[in-house]
């Protein structure tokens, strides 16, 4: 950890970096959903009429109770990755981080931002996205290769 944090060491990890992390995260949010997935294709299905190129046919979908099931295992999924990849970040890095070799610190004391500042990270990285991703590209010309969210949320992503 660099001394005098807050004197603004010049190790930011840069822009492609933490595009693949954010790309190695989201792969692994899929093995959350797994489970849905399964659900959804091997749980039970009905034959019914349907229209195909204006055409009736025949076809098979899941039932009602296959799609609640397979909803259900999706939220469970998706809430078991937010909890599990804001705890790791409030420690300081997720497994897309860790692979990259850089870190999510506070801006002031170079410490890690802990699971609730964490989790407001993970919604103000939403803001990233609204202005046609412009916070996520904003690091490209930040001198500090900032997103939105880090400006928020008051972090700084740093190479180890």
């Amino acid at each position: 950890m660099p001394t005098g944090f807050g004197a603004a060491p010049k190790n930011y990890a840069g822009w492609f970096s933490r595009v693949v992390a954010t790309i190695i995260d989201g792969l692994i949010l899929w093995v959350f959903l797994v489970p849905g997935l399964i659900a959804l294709f091997a749980g039970p299905s009905e034959i019914v009429s349907c229209t195909i190129d204006g055409e009736p046919r025949l076809c098979d979908q899941p039932t009602g109770g296959t799609f609640t099931i397979a909803i259900v295992l999706y939220l469970i999924g998706g809430i078991a990755y937010l909890v599990v990849y804001c705890r790791m970040l409030g420690k300081g890095a997720t497994w897309g981080r860790k692979a990259m070799g850089y870190q999510i610190l506070d801006a002031q004391t170079g410490q890690p931002v802990g699971t609730g500042r964490a989790v407001g990270r993970y919604f103000a990285n939403i803001l990233n996205g609204i202005p046609c991703y412009l916070g996520y590209l904003w690091p490209l010309w930040d001198g500090e290769k900032r997103t939105f969210a880090d400006m928020i949320v008051g972090t700084r992503a740093i190479k180890n």
